[in-house]
């Protein structure tokens, strides 16, 4: 599949976020451990959601891969996107550790990024799966019952 320039745009955003949010500003947050117990449960998401998909089903940009096939088991029976959930509690226990203005312009950037991808992500799989429809009517994106 041919992949756009904004797709690319999206990825590179993503990563660049990436290293924003991570990078080592000066500033730290006094009491480090609630943030540290957000990043292991963005941790958790995502090892849950691996153990319901299979390596080689996904990739960075967000257009499916050409043989990929739906998973409506684990985390997906609430959320269509469980890995950017992951990524994003991730992202955000470590901006919050941090506590430095970068880091958190970072985390704005992150969740732009993700919703771009989340967006052509999802218009491609309505095009590629017929059943995509009926479960984006049972699900939210990433948020169980929220969003």
């Amino acid at each position: 599949m041919q992949r756009s320039a904004l797709s690319h745009i999206l990825v590179i955003l993503q990563f660049s976020a990436i290293a924003i949010v991570a990078w080592p500003f000066l500033a730290q947050a006094e009491d480090r451990l609630p943030w540290l117990l957000v990043s292991a449960c963005g941790v958790l998401v995502g090892l849950y959601t691996l153990a319901h998909n299979r390596l080689g089903n996904f990739g960075i940009y967000p257009e499916p891969i050409d043989n990929a096939c739906l998973i409506t088991s684990g985390p997906y029976r609430w959320i269509r996107h469980p890995m950017y959930t992951s990524l994003l509690l991730f992202m955000l226990g470590i901006a919050l550790f941090r506590d430095a203005w970068p880091n958190y312009l970072g985390m704005a950037l992150l969740i732009i990024a993700i919703l771009g991808k989340m967006r052509r992500e999802e218009d491609h799989l309505h095009l590629k799966f017929e059943d995509y429809s009926e479960y984006v009517k049972r699900t939210h994106r990433l948020i169980p019952k929220v969003y």
